[in-house]
């Protein structure tokens, strides 16, 4: 694909509405962490188990409701839960500093905030699966790509200038303003036609599995991971899901840290760290969505997370602000090659009848691995040190690429039955 055939994708209406909702919806949810880090550097200086516990606001919710929320996107308007979510978002929001300032308190924050990483998950969870429902299969790798560049972009802008803005501003104008993308994402849905949304089933067939939910999440764990004793290829990309969880857990506990108060960059510098990620994998989402990779999607995946590896084993024996920047640049790049490759292998496996729920379980192991590693890594940097920290993950990253390349070049066994 040349790049005017991957700039023709914008004459898909559908697709193009759904993509532009997430980028501003993307702007919004990065503005919404800047505004997150700010207030824990204002209350907990000096502590990397500050930015571990603050992590629970969006990963609590996750385990918890995910179950219940797979199913209901599978069961209801994927098009009216977009629209109904951001809108929801917005007007908590907006909400946020007025309950701040009457009560004299952040307790109203910490509140709020969890309640929108809440029905986040619904966001999360419909829009990748209504994705392959609006364009071929044949451009779904190009889509994803289109969909994870935009994404990208609208990082460095939450990132970048969401950490200026909220230094010009506050934040309190901060929510404000955040509470306007979301309110822009939600309409951007309505471009969406309804034909080509899943139809919603009966109220009470509704009723009925959401109170089976729970058991239905059991029943779907079983079946992957039966799934995964039986094909190779989907035991690695599960885990890949886990792997990359691990290294944002790291990075958002270790690096932010490492950028905000250890190189005394502020939120501000945060920001800037931000978006040079963001920069790398507008590169890398680029390279994957016009070039063609002579590799596949799973090697690309395996070999990707080597150089992680890498960057994290030789990062904590050069600290310094220029090299920070380089494997933030770096390590953006093979988050996208990482991130369109696992979503497209997903899509492609994956029937529109229970992509929701698919993605719910993806949802609830991924919050479930952040949420433990963010705690291990914060109290492990607390009590040893950041570098040491920095150094152990390298190893494991690059250990666990390895195991994967020699699990994948053993020959499959022949089944003789």
């Amino acid at each position: 694909m040349n790049f005017k055939q991957y700039l023709k994708l914008f004459k898909l209406r559908n697709l193009s509405f759904l993509i532009f909702s997430g980028t501003v919806s993307q702007f919004g949810d990065r503005l919404t962490h800047m505004l997150l880090i700010t207030l824990i550097g204002i209350s907990a200086p000096g502590k990397v188990t500050a930015f571990s516990v603050a992590s629970l606001t969006f990963t609590l919710p996750v385990i918890v409701f995910s179950p219940l929320f797979g199913v209901l996107v599978d069961r209801w308007s994927r098009r009216s839960i977009m629209i109904r979510s951001h809108v929801i978002q917005a007007i908590i929001l907006f909400t946020a500093p007025f309950l701040m300032n009457w009560t004299h308190s952040y307790l109203p924050f910490w509140i709020i905030i969890t309640a929108f990483f809440t029905i986040d998950i619904f966001n999360n969870t419909a829009k990748p699966a209504m994705m392959p429902t609006l364009v071929a299969p044949r451009k779904l790798l190009s889509a994803n790509s289109l969909d994870q560049l935009l994404a990208r972009f609208a990082t460095v802008a939450g990132m970048v200038l969401g950490g200026f803005l909220i230094a010009k501003i506050g934040w309190r104008w901060g929510f404000i303003f955040n509470a306007s993308m979301h309110f822009c994402a939600g309409m951007l849905i309505f471009g969406i036609v309804k034909s080509a949304d899943v139809k919603p089933v009966h109220k009470s067939e509704n009723r009925i599995k959401i109170a089976d939910s729970f058991s239905i999440l059991v029943n779907d764990i079983k079946e992957i991971f039966s799934l995964m004793r039986k094909d190779r290829i989907v035991n690695i990309v599960i885990i890949s899901f886990a792997l990359i969880t691990f290294i944002a857990s790291v990075s958002y506990t270790i690096l932010i840290f490492l950028v905000q108060q250890v190189l005394n960059m502020g939120t501000a510098g945060v920001g800037i760290m931000s978006g040079v990620l963001a920069f790398g994998m507008i590169i890398g989402a680029l390279v994957v969505g016009i070039f063609h990779i002579r590799m596949s999607k799973l090697n690309l995946i395996i070999y990707s997370f080597l150089i992680y590896g890498l960057l994290f084993l030789i990062g904590p024996f050069f600290i310094s602000r220029i090299l920070v920047m380089l494997i933030a640049l770096i390590g953006g790049v093979i988050f996208s090659f990482i991130a369109v490759a696992q979503n497209t292998m997903l899509q492609e496996q994956v029937s529109s009848v229970i992509r929701g729920r698919i993605y719910s379980i993806k949802e609830f192991f991924v919050n479930v691995t952040f949420i433990l590693t963010a705690l291990l890594v914060g109290i492990t940097s607390d009590f040893t040190s950041y570098k040491i920290a920095l150094f152990a993950v390298g190893v494991i990253v690059i250990i666990l690429s390895l195991l994967a390349l020699i699990y994948l070049s053993k020959p499959k066994p022949i089944d003789v039955r």
